[in-house]
């Protein structure tokens, strides 16, 4: 008996997706595949519809999906596609109530290690006693 169950992974778009697993890069093209249960299942993981998550049953629209498990598999509608492209979060923010739509800032990551920090500190700071 074999150590790996493999399943149908079923690539619903018409782009060749990414998966990353145990530190490799696979590409998963448009159509079916085979993979090992684990793999699929972190691939399908990876791959959401970007604004597709209902916020309050946390359903999620998934661009793979494995038939073994009955997801769907039929292909995405290129207006739900189109929703990937505009959002940059997962959740569908217009079925929240009194909701803002959210807006990339751009900045820096906010990694600064001791040395940076005190290398903008004047060297004649100490503290003062009112």
């Amino acid at each position: 008996m074999s150590q790996f169950q493999f399943v149908t992974l079923v690539n619903r778009t018409k782009d060749t997706l990414q998966g990353t697993w145990n530190g490799r890069h696979y590409d998963i093209m448009p159509g079916e595949s085979h993979y090992p249960e684990a793999e699929a299942q972190a691939f399908r993981r990876q791959n959401i519809v970007m604004g597709s998550e209902d916020p309050r049953t946390g359903e999620i629209t998934y661009k793979l999906g494995i038939r073994e498990y009955g997801e769907p598999c039929s292909p995405l509608d290129p207006e739900v596609l189109a929703g990937d492209k505009v959002s940059v979060e997962r959740w569908d923010r217009t079925k929240l109530t009194g909701s803002k739509p959210s807006e990339v800032v751009a900045g820096d990551n906010g990694i600064y290690s001791a040395r940076q920090v005190a290398a903008d500190l004047p060297f004649d700071s100490s503290f003062v006693k009112p």
